[in-house]
């Protein structure tokens, strides 16, 4: 049974997730349950480790609850077992010369994310030179970890990727041993609300 580590960027998955249920919200899904679920679909293996990587607000985007409301959630996954977050940047830039930013205007500022891919990039290289994973999962449609997935597979790592459906992932295709396509009906399995079920059913 391939031991397997699940790794997933946060931001790039919950825009894609946002966009496969648009206009409706998406779902809460339960963070355990979402791992567990694609490890069984892809390759049946056995979940080692899942590692949450997420983008902390800076001190001007902390000002607003949506993402301080996230932060707190996501920075709060690291109670779990078997479960690591790991943190980048989110910070505010002024989007207009000699205009200060204000929190409640968002034509003021622009957002920009750093240190996600840096750390992807170091924790998957890391765990497999240490052999503590026999195959991997990206949940990600991102090209920008392409050199990390030949570099594993150099290694003699399995590398798949998981992406909501409608993310292009026709580039990714050639540089991984598998993929899977996460419709509705998979992530209705990975609810908060289904949880809820199956704890009072026992």
């Amino acid at each position: 049974m391939a031991r397997t580590m699940v790794f997933i960027d946060h931001m790039n998955f919950q825009i894609a997730l946002a966009s496969l249920y648009s206009p409706e919200p998406a779902p809460r899904l339960d963070y355990n349950e979402l791992p567990r679920q694609i490890v069984a679909a892809v390759n049946g293996g056995e979940l080692m480790k899942t590692l949450l990587f997420i983008p902390k607000p800076d001190d001007f985007l902390m000002q607003d609850e949506g993402l301080e409301k996230y932060y707190l959630w996501a920075s709060g996954m690291r109670v779990q077992r078997n479960f690591d977050v790991v943190e980048g940047a989110h910070m505010a830039r002024p989007s207009r010369p000699n205009v200060p930013m204000n929190i409640k205007d968002n034509e003021t500022y622009y957002k920009v994310e750093k240190g996600t891919d840096v750390n992807i990039a170091i924790s998957s290289l890391r765990m497999a030179f240490f052999n503590a994973y026999d195959s991997a999962v990206f949940v990600s449609g991102d090209t920008d970890y392409l050199p990390i997935y030949e570099t594993l597979r150099m290694m003699g790592k399995l590398v798949m990727v998981a992406v909501a459906r409608g993310q292009y992932i026709g580039r990714l295709i050639p540089f991984v041993d598998g993929y899977m396509n996460l419709d509705r009906a998979f992530f209705d399995k990975c609810t908060l609300r289904e949880r809820s079920a199956r704890r009072g059913a026992q």
